[in-house]
């Protein structure tokens, strides 16, 4: 991957990851005795741009086609609904448009995507007419989203936008406290399991018998 920019991207492919990454894994506050506490979500700790630096990292890059292809689902979306609730309006044209959904609404837009309910042959770029890579993207988004968001992604700080072999945490992630994880350890020996084979499987089936 290189050294990338959020000045290379377009507003509206801005918006549009920052959107789907919210329906995916939006902030959530809890209530408790004591008061209450939230949860950062994926907007939160950047994971919009992990996603654009992933997805652009590819020979083809794909963000601002994926970008145009989450609002040609919302357009179709839009079309087949009654009483839809929009939040805001489109910033030019309909660039932007699937960021302007609610929530759930857009997690909607998603499953059109996933489910192939939209019309192939309007869609934007290497999308058109492509099923197997409409499925791939949309996997790829969720698996994505939350890889980044469980990851060290948020600890880089400023060094997220280097190279891989350039990065180093500057602070601790804020989604290791949430799972506990105390971070990495070197230097210790752990014990592994043998590797599941087939040839493992025929022994112990050997023994069984």
């Amino acid at each position: 991957m290189t050294q990338a920019s959020k000045s290379s991207w377009t507003y509206s492919a801005q918006l549009n990851f920052m959107a789907v990454v919210d329906t995916i894994c939006p902030s959530t506050v809890y209530i408790h005795e004591a008061g209450w506490s939230i949860q950062y979500g994926g907007i939160d700790l950047d994971i919009w741009g992990y996603l654009l630096m992933e997805f652009d990292s590819l020979p083809d890059p794909l963000s601002e086609e994926t970008s145009q292809l989450f609002d040609a689902a919302a357009l179709h979306y839009c079309s087949k609904q009654e009483g839809l609730s929009v939040i805001s309006q489109p910033i030019t044209g309909f660039n932007g448009f699937f960021s302007t959904l609610s929530r759930e609404d857009r997690l909607m837009v998603l499953a059109l995507l996933e489910n192939l309910q939209i019309p192939l042959e309007n869609l934007p770029g290497q999308y058109q007419n492509n099923p197997a890579l409409i499925r791939n993207m949309i996997n790829s988004i969720y698996q994505l989203t939350i890889f980044g968001y469980y990851s060290e992604w948020y600890g880089y700080g400023a060094a997220r936008t280097l190279s891989p072999e350039s990065r180093h945490l500057c602070t601790y992630p804020i989604s290791w406290g949430y799972t506990g994880y105390p971070g990495p350890s070197f230097g210790y020996r752990v014990y592994k399991k043998p590797a599941l084979t087939i040839k493992l499987l025929q022994n112990h089936s050997k023994y069984e018998n």
